[in-house]
């Protein structure tokens, strides 16, 4: 099972806040790098270099679905991840050409990290009742890593994870600022719930 280092998963949020900013307008070159450079990343022997190339193609949109959808099949399970939250995030097409690769890495991929990033685009591609609950699952799980980052794609999914509310709001009291429980999920699943209760 994949742990995602706090920084690393730190680093995707980031990312993926500046992405929901400048929209899914198609951009040419990132940080002066084109679209094809930046994937060829994806093949350095160096772990950093392929975490910065996928991370990186999320900001180029949808004319990075192709190059995602490879990516799902990389041997680095982190790069794996990232693609599926990508995919998730961009939507259009480059998600509905996805969904049944995104379908088979949710219930087989040997990283749990990467099945839950598989059932979040898949919830984004229409199909919540199949993804949402393996994501329900691994919210309530006592790993700090996994469960943090269930409670955030559950919270990027917004009105379509209403489902999840009544979970999310056991694991805030039971996980309160202070006191027993483990503040960090608590406060994950406490960020997730302001996504999805309405003002």
């Amino acid at each position: 099972m994949i742990k995602l280092s706090q920084l690393f998963f730190a680093a995707l949020v980031l990312e993926i806040s500046i992405c929901q900013a400048i929209g899914n307008d198609p951009m040419t070159t990132v940080a002066g790098m084109s679209l094809q450079e930046t994937a060829e990343l994806l093949s350095s022997d160096n772990r950093t270099e392929r975490l910065l190339g996928v991370m990186t193609l999320g900001i180029f949109g949808e004319l990075a679905g192709e190059s995602l959808t490879q990516a799902l099949d990389h041997e680095d399970k982190a790069v794996r991840y990232t693609a599926a939250v990508h995919l998730g995030r961009i939507g259009g097409e480059p998600l509905t050409l996805a969904k049944p690769r995104l379908l088979g890495l949710m219930k087989a991929d040997s990283s749990e990290a990467v099945q839950m990033a598989a059932a979040f685009a898949t919830c984004r591609a229409g199909d919540v009742e199949s993804g949402l609950p393996l994501l329900l699952d691994r919210v309530q799980t006592h790993q700090r890593a996994m469960a943090t980052s269930a409670a955030e794609l559950i919270g990027m999914l917004g009105s379509d994870a209403k489902s999840a509310i009544p979970v999310l709001q056991r694991i805030a009291a039971a996980n309160p600022p202070s006191g027993n429980g483990d503040y960090h999920i608590g406060g994950a699943a406490r960020k997730a719930l302001r996504e999805l209760l309405p003002e």
